[in-house]
């Protein structure tokens, strides 16, 4: 199914309304997340994505937001919508005043790095650089 940017909207997320298998990585996670935003495609849930904000020790040093996670429905895999809820995320990180958005992932290094990651010994990183 081909999707456009227009055909899917970006809204905070309830973690009670997530689809079984995001909402089973996200009760994995060691903590629960400071943002949660899921990409919908009318009332139906394609993608999401679950932020950390720096914590205060952090806060002091580099402004560094954690992606915990992202995930798109298989049947939505390959329109843009994981690149949309990153780029979602990044913005997000940078109107709180993050300096980085680091990204402890797994996931594949092309699709982090097509988006300007650069690799780390703990997975991916990008940096915000003010206008």
């Amino acid at each position: 199914m081909a999707l456009g940017l227009r055909d899917y909207e970006v809204f905070r997320g309830d973690p009670a309304a997530l689809p079984e298998n995001m909402a089973a990585v996200l009760s994995s996670l060691v903590r629960p997340p400071d943002v949660l935003r899921v990409a919908k495609l009318g009332e139906l849930i394609i993608g999401c994505y679950a932020m950390h904000e720096p914590t205060p020790i952090d806060d002091q040093v580099a402004r560094t937001f954690s992606l915990a996670m992202v995930m798109v429905e298989p049947n939505y895999q390959g329109n843009g919508v994981g690149r949309w809820l990153v780029g979602h995320a990044i913005g997000v990180a940078e109107t709180k005043g993050g300096k980085h958005l680091a990204a402890q992932l797994a996931g594949p290094a092309a699709f982090f790095e097509g988006l300007g990651f650069q690799a780390t010994a703990k997975g991916f990183q990008f940096d915000m650089y003010p206008e």
